[in-house]
């Protein structure tokens, strides 16, 4: 059993290890070979009165790398200036969340660790994958909407994907999106320009990706021009006549989430995985873009939107397995006797 940090993620995985991964269990999805678990969510009251604790399992089984997932989050929400945050109440100011890979072999556990950088990574990695299929391939400035962690994961991500000329970024807060610029650009070694408004940053760009923890709108549908490819992880962040209007409007997968159980008392803001108006039935998903199982973009002027959720725990078993791999191949991490997860009574 291997104990990995995050600290192994961040030095071993790279956005292109996460791409390539992500493409390929895509293609297994819609093939057949790869078996996505339900998300579900158990949310109950605190002593606090502004928050909610969360707990969320999701995972997933693919054929071809042996893996099974299992990632569980431990969470203290606030619903505060219409967003949802995450409160680092843990001890010395932590979160908890964490990834459990196991074999489809015989059963075992093979490693386990948080599940922080790779959430980032595989989020963006995935709608970086999505513009490959929908964004026009000369489209080399790129806008982002956000300034935080997801936001720099979305940057990383469409950087290592292809070669632009300049990301544009715009949040609420100029001190913040100024470092964030400075620090993205350090990064991955391309011009990250800080706006004054959102509708500045996209004007003109052929990709636009929306990572932040809004619940109101942060893009219009008078910004879209002809095309423009638009990305969106959050379904209030877009406007749904962005999503409605769309040539061609795709999903990461048709299943919703809505398994959520409740203690009485607890009031959530609304799913933030819906968009009104939108029929994700009849909306190809990612899986069949990268099977050649459905039409991406087909001409230069088509407008394109992704709607990045929900997320699913197949992305886990796909990156993790790429990480443990790696992991294995450089001598990273702990090893702790597989007996200590294990049991010899039927369970």
């Amino acid at each position: 059993m291997l104990i990995l940090s995050n600290d192994d993620a961040e030095k071993l995985l790279t956005m292109g290890d996460c791409i390539a991964a992500l493409e390929l269990v895509y293609r297994e999805m819609a093939e057949g070979r790869a078996a996505n678990a339900t998300r579900s969510d158990a949310v109950t009251l605190t002593s606090r009165a502004d928050t909610v604790y969360s707990l969320k399992m999701m995972g997933g089984v693919v054929q071809h790398s042996g893996i099974g997932v299992v990632r569980i989050n431990s969470d203290i929400l606030s619903f505060t200036n219409k967003r949802q945050v995450k409160l680092p109440l843990a001890p010395g100011n932590r979160y908890t969340g964490l990834v459990l890979l196991f074999s489809v072999e015989t059963g075992e556990p093979l490693a386990i660790f948080p599940d922080g950088i790779l959430q980032r990574m595989r989020v963006g990695a995935t709608s970086a994958l999505a513009a490959r299929y929908l964004a026009r391939s000369d489209a080399t400035t790129v806008a982002v909407i956000g300034a935080g962690w997801q936001a720099g994961g979305h940057v990383m991500a469409i950087a290592a994907l292809r070669k632009l000329d300049e990301i544009r970024c715009y949040s609420p807060t100029p001190e913040k999106r100024e470092a964030f610029c400075r620090e993205m650009g350090e990064s991955v070694g391309v011009r990250v320009t800080a706006m004054a408004s959102a509708e500045e940053a996209v004007r003109g760009a052929g990709i636009v990706l929306c990572a932040t923890n809004a619940s109101q709108h942060v893009f219009r549908r008078d910004w879209v021009e002809p095309g423009m490819h638009v990305g969106t992880i959050r379904g209030p962040e877009l406007e749904p006549a962005v999503v409605l209007d769309a040539d061609v409007a795709a999903v990461n997968d048709r299943v919703v989430h809505e398994n959520v159980s409740t203690t009485r008392g607890v009031v959530l803001p609304k799913n933030r995985h819906t968009i009104e108006g939108f029929d994700v039935a009849a909306a190809p998903t990612l899986a069949e873009l990268v099977a050649g199982m459905a039409g991406g973009r087909v001409s230069p002027e088509q407008k394109t939107v992704f709607v990045n959720l929900p997320g699913l725990g197949l992305q886990f078993a796909a990156v993790g397995a790429a990480l443990y791999q790696k992991a294995r191949a450089a001598g990273h991490g702990h090893e702790l006797p597989t007996e200590w997860f294990t049991e010899d009574v039927v369970p």
